[in-house]
């Protein structure tokens, strides 16, 4: 880690290149290699260095753009830089320490963190800033006053998220490939982006619009399903996971317009030349397209011309290749690698092909239009229209143009229906699309699509799921007119409006009984967690009363301990009860319960060996008064060192213990 921001280092004071980011892009084109780096950015023909002045602008080596980086300016300022270090702390563990020139920006601090750590940059966020400060991604080091070395919190955007979920499942991280077409200014590029399941297509527009600074207004996509909003997640929008293609291009009215003229008048010649039989109906066709092209705006080419292109030698090279060709590419190549890229080009391919004004074709395969149709709650079903193509079919050209994209049908067909498109023309195609029918439908469905005859192609099949069982509603052969599609798919619908209010009072009473159990379920688990609760109060309260009673006989037993522990001394230091005599005093007890006790001591005995024998017997001072009758006294309550003979205990007398 610290060799590489060495690197990092020695170059930018080599090059003069200020900017973290782009020094790290050059370092990271070349694996590192800090010669190699230097030489690529040092102009050849020159024995001057980038930071002693550049004469020549350097041109930038296309590069893939992967992940979170984005698209950094070279900064070639002369003045010294203060150079900073900054260790970054994530869950209490440094996991980096980076030295940066104040002149970087907050941008370039986590495009270093991302090279160290491979934590995406739009998941880093940082706290901790000296000062309290909260500085924007844009913002230069030197403009915050930092100390030469501090320390910076990192907390991962997604671990937020996480915490604001409360438990809810991660979050789910898709990886788009976006591909965007080559035009004039720039080159064929590959853009692989992270992002995850919670962020919304308005987003993820937004941040490649960042990176390509190709406004939102002016992309036009490829790759998305027809239902998707701007406030549409991409979990909601049943991309693939955990890898999605997509295509990009600028919109550009002048090729879309070029292209719809140019299809226009190729289809007819495209038909007869690629047809096994001839039109049944040539005099419709042609005028059709004669009637399409006089009822054209003559000026439309030459505003558009005008709003789209300045350059005159452009606009004849344009004209000049769209005018080219004498075959249109099929919908779906023979060599497609599989059921999705398929899709994909037969979407893009159709939108060349007829324009614009078209079916929203689903983007996935016909296993996920399926599930997206027919595996929904009752109210989100929509039946399947599958729409086949066949170019050998004499009856491509006209259903396309002037059934399946005239614009009734359209509307019709992007309201009610989910619209998937396949292209058997191929017989590698044909196979594929069977094969898929088979695993997802069954073999009936199988059979249905392969029966359908070449020439009474092409075909819109109708299917929807009936309770359990995914069902081909009505199959619409390609001979037939607008009046005959839309009304077969009318029907189709009324069918299946008929059949889903069915289901929905179904499924309503199905999710009742489902909800009545749910709360029947949670209520019997609040009982049984009230009645654990209820025992564990009992038997947390037993407890404590059991450690009570254990902690009062520990203390009685080591009281006890040390009171037999004192008695035994007192025992063993207690002199013998002398034999009857002179000086020899004889000492009655009158004990509380009326009982008495009686020794002989010595008149020359002190009052303490008196107290002795009382305590041996389990009458201690502290508990115990002893009195004498007269004159009446607290034997206690004098010195222990008098004797018998001193207190007029001898030769007898009779004393009274009283408890305290």
């Amino acid at each position: 880690m610290d060799d590489r921001n060495g690197i990092v280092a020695d170059f930018q004071a080599i090059t003069g290149i200020d900017n973290t980011g782009e020094a790290l892009m050059h370092l990271s084109n070349f694996n590192w290699d800090l010669l190699a780096a230097v030489q690529h950015v040092t102009p050849q023909h020159t024995q001057h260095l980038p930071s002693e002045g550049r004469s020549t602008q350097l041109s930038t080596p296309t590069v893939m753009i992967a992940d979170d980086f984005s698209g950094m300016t070279a900064s070639t300022s002369n003045e010294t830089r203060r150079l900073i270090t900054i260790e970054i702390e994530q869950h209490g563990h440094i996991i980096a320490t980076l030295k940066v020139n104040d002149g970087s920006t907050i941008d370039d601090l986590k495009t270093l963190v991302y090279a160290e750590c491979n934590i995406p940059c739009c998941l880093q966020n940082f706290n901790g800033w000296p000062n309290n400060q909260l500085p924007s991604n844009k913002d230069t080091l030197s403009k915050l006053n930092l100390p030469d070395r501090f320390k910076l919190n990192l907390i991962r955007g997604d671990e937020d998220l996480n915490q604001e979920l409360n438990g809810r499942a991660n979050l789910r991280m898709f990886t788009l490939n976006i591909t965007m077409e080559a035009t004039t200014s720039s080159e064929y590029q590959v853009y692989k982006l992270s992002f995850s399941s919670n962020q919304t297509v308005a987003q993820v527009k937004e941040a490649v619009a960042n990176l390509t600074k190709l406004p939102i207004s002016n992309q036009q996509w490829l790759g998305w399903p027809h239902f998707v909003t701007p406030a549409t997640t991409l979990e909601e929008s049943h991309i693939n996971y955990p890898v999605h293609d997509f295509k990009l291009k600028p919109s550009n009215s002048i090729l879309k317009h070029t292209r719809r003229r140019y299809n226009t008048r190729l289809n007819s010649v495209v038909d007869m030349e690629t047809s096994d039989s001839p039109m049944p109906s040539s005099s419709t066709s042609s005028s059709s397209t004669s009637s399409s092209s006089s009822e054209e705006d003559p000026f439309e080419d030459a505003a558009e011309s005008l709003s789209g292109i300045d350059d005159d030698d452009d606009v004849d090279t344009m004209f000049m290749d769209t005018e080219a060709p004498t075959r249109i590419r099929p919908l779906i190549a023979e060599d497609t690698e599989d059921e999705l890229a398929g899709c994909i080009q037969f979407i893009d391919e159709f939108q060349n092909r007829y324009g614009d004004m078209r079916p929203q074709f689903f983007l996935g395969t016909l296993d996920q239009a399926i599930k997206i149709a027919c595996f929904k709650p009752a109210k989100d079903k929509r039946l399947l229209a599958v729409y086949l193509h066949h170019d050998r079919s004499v009856l491509s050209n006209v259903f396309c143009t002037q059934l399946l994209c005239f614009e009734s049908v359209v509307q019709y067909l992007n309201t009610n229906f989910l619209v998937w498109g396949w292209d058997m023309t191929h017989p590698s195609n044909r196979n594929r699309i069977l094969q898929s029918a088979s695993l997802s439908l069954g073999t009936m469905a199988e059979i249905t699509l392969r029966a359908i005859d070449i020439n009474r192609l092409p075909a819109l099949v109708l299917f929807t799921r009936n309770r359990s069982n995914t069902e081909i509603l009505s199959v619409i052969n390609g001979d037939c007119n607008i009046s005959e599609l839309l009304s077969s798919l009318i029907n189709a619908q009324e069918m299946f409006a008929i059949q889903q209010q069915v289901e929905i009072k179904e499924e309503g009473e199905r999710n009742m009984r489902e909800m009545i159990k749910v709360e029947q379920d949670e209520a019997y688990q609040q009982s049984l967690a009230i009645d654990r609760a209820k025992e564990e109060t009992k038997r947390v309260q037993e407890m404590e009363e059991k450690a009570i009673r254990t902690q009062i006989e520990s203390q009685e037993r080591q009281v006890a301990a040390e009171k037999e522990a004192i008695r035994q001394r007192i025992v063993a230091s207690l002199p013998a009860e002398p034999e009857p005599g002179d000086q020899v005093a004889k000492i009655r007890f009158r004990l509380p319960l009326g009982k008495f006790l009686e020794r002989r001591f010595l008149a020359s005995d002190n009052l303490q060996v008196l107290f002795d024998y009382l305590y041996i017997n389990g009458f201690s001072q502290e508990e115990f008064k002893v009195i004498s009758s007269w004159p009446r006294r607290d034997l206690t309550t004098l010195g222990v060192t008098q004797t018998m003979k001193e207190l007029n205990l001898y030769p007898q007398e009779t004393l009274t213990l009283e408890e305290r």
